[in-house]
């Protein structure tokens, strides 16, 4: 089955000097363009940060139903297993 196509659209930024030859060297050695070295880039970071969002905000739902564990149990808990 085919995918369907996806709008693309275009997005630019100014980056440094540096992370324009870091990216080029990273393309050199995968055979892939700038743009694409980019866009890979720029899909991990924002899957990474949302990911880190929707864990934090589980734990404040969490905490807001009182699903909460005291600090000093898990304290205790990880020094009993380690000195087991």
């Amino acid at each position: 089955m085919d995918k369907p196509m996806t709008k693309e659209i275009t997005i630019s930024t100014r980056v440094t000097e540096e992370i324009a030859e870091k990216m080029d060297r990273l393309s050199e050695q995968l055979g892939r363009t700038r743009a694409w070295v980019l866009h890979e880039a720029l899909q991990a970071y924002i899957a990474s940060e949302l990911e880190f969002i929707d864990a934090v905000q589980d734990g404040l739902n969490d905490l807001a139903q009182g699903h909460v564990v005291n600090h000093d149990e898990i304290v205790a808990d990880w020094s009993r297993r380690r000195d087991g």
